[in-house]
């Protein structure tokens, strides 16, 4: 049986966890998004440090759902890490840096940054 999802409604700035809303300030206008500035995340000492396997090379993806148990936390691994080209810069092997869960709550996903209004 096949099925079709409708996604023509779904904006990336009505996400309370997309990067567009908690990792900068974007101006969102009628028709299109404005710049996004991205937000500078400063490392700390309880960081969590992993290394990328072979299966998660160039995906962000599988990264979040590993630490945080939702893929949709992607854009914090490559924000936090400060990577722009994931097929390029996230290979096996890189070391990475990611805040605690605790902190991505409590002091990045409960702070909204962006989604100025124009």
């Amino acid at each position: 049986m096949a099925f079709t999802v409708d996604n023509s409604n779904k904006k990336s700035t009505d996400n309370r966890n997309s990067r567009y809303v908690q990792g900068g300030t974007t101006e969102i206008y009628n028709n299109r998004l404005g710049w996004w500035e991205k937000r500078v995340f400063p490392r700390q000492d309880d960081d969590i440090r992993l290394v990328v396997f072979d299966i998660e090379a160039s995906r962000p993806d599988l990264i979040a759902n590993r630490i945080y148990g939702k893929a949709i936390y992607a854009w914090v691994v490559l924000q936090y890490n400060n990577i722009v080209d994931p097929e390029q810069e996230l290979v096996a092997g890189k070391e990475l840096f990611l805040p605690t869960q605790e902190r991505l709550i409590l002091d990045i996903i409960t702070k909204p940054t962006g989604g100025d209004r124009k």
